[in-house]
């Protein structure tokens, strides 16, 4: 058995900070470039776990959730907005939430 890595990918404060503490990452400086490096990683099978920190588009959000729901490997961690780019609301995955469960956002 191999050992599993972290990766991350985000903005360039959040892959700074994940190095400080040896965690590798790719920073984002055009969000189109999401899903083809994302589809790139989820290929490696020495990545365990995948954090993303960065503001995403309603459908790389869809296709995060679609993802984590048929796929066990590897791990992957949405931070929406950990750095305050975003307002709230921009928030896609919080809105998502709430209208699965029925409640409305105001």
């Amino acid at each position: 058995m191999t050992d599993q890595k972290i990766y991350a990918i985000g903005f360039e404060e959040f892959i700074l900070m994940m190095g400080l503490i040896g965690i590798e990452g790719y920073i984002i400086e055009n969000p189109k470039e999401f899903q083809e490096l994302f589809n790139n990683l989820i290929k490696d099978e020495n990545i365990g776990m995948i954090i993303i920190s960065l503001n995403l588009s309603e459908d790389d959000i869809q296709y995060l959730i679609e993802f984590k729901l048929n796929n066990i490997k590897p791990f992957v961690f949405y931070l929406p907005d950990i750095l305050g780019r975003a307002s709230d609301d921009q928030n896609v995955i919080l809105s998502k939430i709430l209208k699965s469960i029925g409640k409305i956002i105001s």
